[in-house]
């Protein structure tokens, strides 16, 4: 959802997500262009992109300086082609994908966080002030990014990935993403949509002005414990 004060400013949203399944896999990746950027909103539309075609392309298990090079030159290349400078486009990423088993991966670089019912498994508050302002077209080196693993089982079958407009305001990530997972699966996935952008509309935080962006990932009622 775009926030009050792009709205008010006459700004893009500048959060950019996208979710796929395919064959025995799937991803989920959330991306916030840095708002100083005169093209954030591009970097961050050509990132979740270049992420979601870079773990399509490779095999699971495909080490993550591999991937994040290949992600970042496909990003590269698509704004070249647009004709779009690197540093006017800096984006955060985060991206979650894994196996029909339960298996999921993560890579993530910035603002944000991924948290479960259980645990904050990534979040910049945890790593220093240089993560909390790097991105893509900033960052330089490997270890800017923060990486993980694990299965989705150990998570009671739930992540959350959100951007900072969201994870800023949490006091609680843990007991958040329980009442959210918990809500939407008692739903259709096309009413969890709805319902789901009702509450980043009506967010509760004062004065909140930054897009919010939110992607839930739940494996089937049932499967949890198989």
């Amino acid at each position: 959802m775009i926030g009050p004060a792009h709205i008010r400013d006459c700004l893009p949203n500048q959060d950019y997500s996208l979710a796929r399944c395919w064959k025995r896999h799937w991803a989920a990746v959330v991306c916030d262009g840095m708002g100083s950027r005169a093209n954030s909103d591009i970097g961050a539309r050509e990132a979740v992109k270049a992420a979601l075609s870079t773990v399509q392309k490779y095999d699971f298990n495909t080490d993550d300086r591999t991937l994040v090079q290949s992600l970042y030159l496909h990003w590269l290349a698509e704004l070249k082609a647009l004709n779009v400078e690197p540093s006017d486009a800096v984006t955060t990423c985060i991206l979650v994908w894994g196996m029909a088993d339960g298996r999921f991966r993560y890579a993530h670089l910035g603002d944000g966080m991924i948290a479960s019912p259980t645990s904050v498994l990534s979040n910049a508050k945890t790593t220093g002030f240089s993560n909390e302002t790097t991105g893509l077209g900033l960052s330089r080196h490997l270890s800017d990014w923060r990486f993980g693993s694990g299965f989705l089982q150990e998570h009671e079958g739930r992540l959350l990935l959100m951007t900072d407009g969201v994870s800023e305001d949490l006091l609680e990530p843990t007991a958040f993403s329980q009442y959210l997972t918990d809500e939407l699966v008692k739903k259709s996935r096309r009413l969890g949509k709805l319902w789901l952008k009702r509450q980043l509309i009506d967010w509760p935080t004062p004065g909140h002005s930054d897009d919010k962006t939110v992607i839930a990932v739940c494996l089937p009622q049932g499967c949890v414990n198989e």
